[in-house]
């Protein structure tokens, strides 16, 4: 069966994306398959695409976060038929979402407008290196294979409306070779954002010496750029 599997890190709006892509008559989403462990990944996915081929889908979506260890998300993509999609978020946007989430242990169907959190910037680095490191590694780790590494950005791809989300999603898929089809139609209006205030500056406690310690290590553009 072909597959594809979403490379990312924590809060970037991919199971927003997998969420949506029930609108599509031949994807079987499974972006939560190893939410209970990572243990027998082999015997799961066989499950999950034996269940997808019995209600006649023909395209596995998994999703593999910063939080897997290496050597399993390598076992995973060395399937036969299995592509990759890379999703990211701005990184500043990615860990203010991530700390506010953990802060309540809320990450669906609770609204965390209000929430606000403090920071430290030293962390906050330590953090930036993990999922420079992890993109990293796949880009060149799918690159070496002349794989295709096509990138969609929450800003940009995934935060729009329904129909806009599904046909980037459908351009991506079309980059590593599989055709989806986007229905005039869609039910399914993937999860509902918990956040909706504004810029990072407003959901954190303590900007201005947490912004301070951003200058002081050089890593106020990194911190709101992207990976990859």
């Amino acid at each position: 069966m072909d597959g594809i599997t979403i490379i990312t890190g924590p809060r970037t709006g991919a199971g927003h994306l997998a969420a949506l892509l029930n609108n599509l008559e031949a994807v079987a989403p499974r972006d939560g398959l190893f939410a209970d462990g990572i243990s027998g990944v082999g015997g799961k996915i066989d499950i999950a695409e034996l269940e997808a081929r019995g209600d006649g889908k023909s395209l596995l979506l998994l999703k593999a976060t910063s939080a897997m260890p290496r050597d399993v998300v390598e076992q995973i993509l060395s399937r036969p038929g299995m592509r990759a999609i890379v999703v990211v978020r701005r990184y500043i946007d990615a860990y203010v979402s991530l700390a506010k989430a953990m802060a309540l242990d809320a990450w669906r169907d609770t609204d965390l407008t209000n929430v606000k959190v403090k920071l430290e910037a030293g962390r906050f680095n330590a953090w930036l290196d993990e999922q420079d490191a992890w993109y990293a590694y796949w880009k060149g780790w799918l690159e070496r294979r002349s794989y295709p590494v096509p990138v969609l950005r929450y800003e940009t791809h995934i935060n729009v409306a329904p129909e806009a989300a599904l046909r980037r999603f459908a351009a991506a898929a079309a980059q590593v070779g599989i055709t989806v089809r986007v229905p005039p139609s869609l039910p399914h209006a993937g999860l509902v954002k918990q956040d909706k205030a504004g810029a990072a500056a407003f959901k954190v406690k303590n900007w201005p010496d947490f912004s301070k310690g951003l200058i002081e290590r050089g890593i106020e553009k990194r911190a709101f750029g992207y990976p990859i």
